[in-house]
C-alpha cells in the first residue's frame, strides 16, 4: 500500500500568548536563538552537541518501504520532498523542553488526499505526553499537553486512502526488528476523545516558513516550548525521547537521549506499563 497521492495541510493555530524566541530566522535562514541553519550539515541520527540532542534526515526516511527504499514520500517521484520530516532538535533550559522541526513540504498542491503533520510525543522520566501540532488533526486546541495513560489515548495514522493504516507488510527500519509501518511510526495524534482528566497544560508551538532554495523553498519550521515543572518531570528528565510522523506514515523522525536509545521506542506500551506500577505502588 503506497501513499501515492499526498498533500500536506499545515494548519498554522498558537498556543499561548508569548512569543517564542526561538523561531527568530535571519536572511540566510538561521534560527538565530538556536543557533541552527537547516540543510548544513549532514545525514545523522541521535547526536549530541552544543546542548542539542538532533537528528538529521533530509531526503530520508528510518522506513524501508516496500519497493521504494528509504524515500520519505514513497510513490511520488520526489526525491522525498513533497513531505520530509527533515531535522529535529531538542534541548532542556530555564525549566523547559524545547523542540525544533524543520518539515519540507514542496511540490504538493495537486495530489488529492490530505495528511497532517502529527502531533510531537515525548517519552521523559517513564512516562509518556502528547503535544498537539494542530488543531486539524483530531479537533484538540494546538498546543495542548496530555498525559498518555492507555493506547487508545492515541491515533496511530490515519485511515484515509493511500495511508499505511492497518498494512501487515513487515518492513525494515532503523529502530528495531522488523515491523509494521504503523508499528514503527508510533503515535500520531492524540485522540479527540482523549479525557480531559489527562490534560496537563499548554505548551507554546510556533511555526514559520522559509525558501532555502530550490527543492527546499517552502520549509516548515516548527517550535515547540514545553514547561516540565506540569509535566511533574526535572529538566533535563532522566531518560527521553521525542518523536514525529506525518498523517500517511510516510516520514518519522525522532531524538532520543544517547545513553537510552536501547531502552525507548515509539510505542505507549512501556509507557503504560509503567504508569499502571506507579498506581500499585
Amino acid at each position: 500500500m503506497v501513499c501515492r497521492k499526498l498533500v500536506v495541510a499545515f494548519v498554522l493555530c498558537l498556543a499561548g500568548s508569548a512569543p517564542a524566541l526561538g523561531m527568530i530566522i535571519d536572511g540566510s535562514g538561521t534560527v538565530t536563538d538556536w543557533g541552527v541553519t537547516p540543510f548544513r550539515l549532514s545525514n545523522q541520527a541521535n547526536q549530541y552537541g552544543g546542548g542539542l540532542h538532533f537528528t538529521i534526515s533530509n531526503n530520508y526516511s528510518p522506513i524501508a518501504y516496500p519497493g521504494i527504499g528509504h524515500e520519505p514520500s514513497p510513490g511520488l517521484a520526489s526525491g522525498g520532498e513533497a513531505c520530509d520530516l527533515e531535522e529535529m532538535y531538542v534541548r532542556f533550559t530555564g525549566g523547559q523542553m524545547q523542540v525544533l522541526t524543520v518539515v519540507s513540504a514542496t511540490g504538493v498542491p495537486a495530489y488529492g488526499n490530505t495528511f497532517y503533520l502529527g502531533d510531537l510525543f515525548v517519552t521523559a522520566g517513564g512516562q509518556q505526553f502528547g503535544i498537539v501540532t494542530q488543531q486539524a488533526n483530531q479537533g484538540l486546541a494546538a498546543g495542548s499537553v496530555y498525559g498518555i495513560s492507555e493506547p487508545g489515548d492515541v491515533v496511530t495514522l490515519q485511515t484515509e486512502l493511500g495511508s499505511y493504516y492497518g498494512s501487515t507488510t513487515l518492513v525494515a527500519n532503523d529502530y528495531g526488528p522488523p515491523a509494521t509501518i504503523a508499528q514503527i511510526a508510533g503515535p500520531w495524534a492524540v485522540n479527540g476523545s482523549i479525557s480531559n482528566s489527562l490534560l496537563l497544560g499548554n505548551a507554546t508551538v510556533t511555526s514559520t516558513q522559509f525558501n532555502y532554495g530550490g527543492a527546499e523553498d517552502g520549509t516548515f519550521l516548527f517550535e515547540y516550548l514545553v514547561d516540565m515543572n506540569f509535566l511533574g518531570l526535572g529538566a533535563p528528565p532522566q531518560g527521553f525521547d521525542a518523536h514525529l510522523a506525518t498523517g500517511c506514515g510516510n516520514d518519522v523522525i525522532r531524538v532520543p537521549e544517547p545513553s537510552t536509545v536501547a531502552l525507548l521506542g515509539f510505542g505507549t506500551v512501556t509507557c503504560v506499563l509503567v504508569r499502571k506500577r506507579q498506581r500499585r505502588a
